[in-house]
């Protein structure tokens, strides 16, 4: 269905829920004559953001501090070629979501108590570059902890409105958090797909969650068969998808790269390699632009010496174009 994969109807889908979905609108001209009456009709202050419809992996994902960048970005994005290979007929302008982003992965199954079962939940750590929140690290949290009962609540209802019935699906949201009602509040969606979420979360989650196999409720969930899962969700162990970054800050031909022996980390699991020498990387702001990723899963405090470790001693060598 398109309310699962276009980022505007599922706005719309959502909205129409009565579910609280960030201010947007669609922007068609190609050389962004649209973008200041629309920033100006939804009562937006700056910085906001422009993205591409039908996007992935964070990839043509901008927040413009200016009318002038929104205009570039969002005539860049129009008419282009999108990451999916379709070509962006419009492009989204939103408002800019202050809080925190996490990921909520669910199974849907009439079989459910509930028809949708949250199954864990990821906390994203960015930081701000190259004019777009840059992915450090995700980890997994604890899905039945009260201050994350919000979230729950709402992906559940975000699955529901876009009409994930049979399957997985994720959630991405942000959300403030409450010092007085020691919780998290006001969640708000920034997207959600009817699939199995990236980055491994599925199979980290297995390794941190007694008596869950991910693979094994998915095609029970597709199938129409019972799904079996555990009788808890906690994790007893910290999983963490760290990102390693191209820390030469250069775009340009990959000369060399050392620090790539992850497995000396004490709680290493894996981890992927997906640049090459000799061949261009980029500077890392969307997903794939990063040269490295690795998984860790252990006690939380080795997790978090290790992600310092895998980050910090991963050096490479660019030859700038």
């Amino acid at each position: 269905s398109s309310n699962r994969r276009d980022k505007a109807l599922m706005k719309n889908a959502v909205a129409a829920a009565g579910l609280r979905v960030a201010k947007y609108a669609r922007l068609t001209d190609p050389k962004g004559a649209d973008v200041k009456p629309a920033i100006e009709e939804l009562e937006l202050d700056f910085p906001v953001v422009v993205k591409t419809p039908r996007g992935m992996g964070t990839q043509d994902v901008y927040i413009c501090d200016s009318m002038e960048d929104a205009i570039q970005r969002s005539s860049q994005i129009v008419r282009s070629v999108g990451p999916d290979g379709t070509k962006a007929n419009f492009s989204l302008l939103e408002e800019f979501l202050v809080g925190e982003e996490f990921a909520v992965n669910v199974v849907a199954s009439p079989t459910t108590c509930k028809g949708v079962q949250v199954t864990d939940i990821w906390a994203y750590s960015k930081i701000f570059e190259e004019g777009a929140m840059v992915n450090t690290w995700q980890t997994l949290v604890n899905c039945h902890d009260p201050k994350h009962a919000v979230l729950v609540r709402y992906a559940e209802g975000i699955c529901r409105a876009v009409g994930i019935k049979y399957g997985f699906g994720h959630v991405e949201l942000m959300a403030t958090y409450s010092e007085e009602k020691k919780r998290y509040m006001d969640p708000v969606m920034v997207e959600v797909g009817a699939r199995l979420a990236g980055g491994r979360k599925g199979i980290m989650t297995s390794k941190a969650v007694p008596g869950w196999y991910p693979f094994e409720a998915m095609i029970d969930a597709y199938c129409g068969f019972p799904v079996r899962v555990p009788p808890s969700f906690t994790p007893v162990k910290s999983a963490r998808h760290v990102y390693i970054p191209n820390n030469s800050k250069k775009a340009g031909i990959l000369k060399s790269y050392t620090g790539d022996d992850f497995d000396r980390l004490p709680s290493y699991d894996s981890h992927e390699v997906i640049k090459y020498v000799g061949k261009r990387i980029e500077k890392s702001v969307s997903i794939m632009s990063f040269p490295a990723f690795v998984w860790l899963v252990g006690d939380k405090e080795q997790v978090e010496k290790d992600t310092v470790a895998a980050r910090d001693g991963f050096i490479v060598e660019v030859a700038e174009e």
